[in-house]
């Protein structure tokens, strides 16, 4: 997907893409996945764990539980991300995602190595009520998945009321905006 957005960009002459910058993403985004192999056998670990000695009660594999999970882990992401903002400790593993001086889908790939340490926590509620790691582990990537495609300028504004319910290319614009009116807005 990155590849079909500089070719747009390309036929547009947008300049959306800078190569010194997209290759600083891109190696932002290696060395997260390098280490994040290492974080995530740590992080799952201490979700199954917790699922499995302290959880109160086995939640059922359903559609419903499914939804219910993706709401919760967006959920906590929310909180996450935003203290992430708010406190220091968090936003020294997130900022790495706010320095590229573009926005197009290889910013999305610019992660900090060790933001899981600071997020993972949020998490453990969902283990604890009783949510299947398995379960976890693929509806965060699917929680993942969705928050790459909204690191682009080429789609602008959507339906109002898909813009109403859901975080979208704009918004996540405005929360990644320099301007001091939109710092720390728009978490997600």
């Amino acid at each position: 997907l990155i590849g079909v957005e500089i070719l747009v960009d390309r036929m547009r002459h947008t300049g959306y893409y800078r190569l010194n910058d997209a290759i600083s993403n891109l190696n932002a985004g290696i060395t997260e996945q390098v280490t994040g192999v290492f974080a995530k056998l740590i992080v799952v670990g201490i979700y199954i764990w917790v699922y499995e000695s302290l959880r109160i009660t086995t939640i059922p594999n359903n559609i419903f539980t499914w939804v219910g999970l993706f709401l919760g882990i967006d959920l906590f992401y929310y909180w996450f991300h935003r203290l992430a903002h708010e406190v220091n400790v968090l936003w020294g593993g997130h900022v790495v995602h706010h320095q590229s001086e573009e926005y197009n889908l290889s910013v999305a790939l610019r992660q900090g190595a060790f933001q899981k340490f600071g997020s993972f926590a949020f998490y453990l509620p969902l283990a604890w009520i009783g949510f299947d790691p398995l379960m976890f582990v693929v509806i965060g990537q699917w929680q993942t998945i969705y928050q790459f495609w909204i690191h682009t300028r080429m789609i602008g504004k959507l339906h109002p009321a898909i813009e109403y319910v859901f975080n979208t290319p704009s918004h996540h614009r405005v929360h990644h905006g320099r301007n001091p009116v939109y710092i720390d807005r728009n978490h997600g």
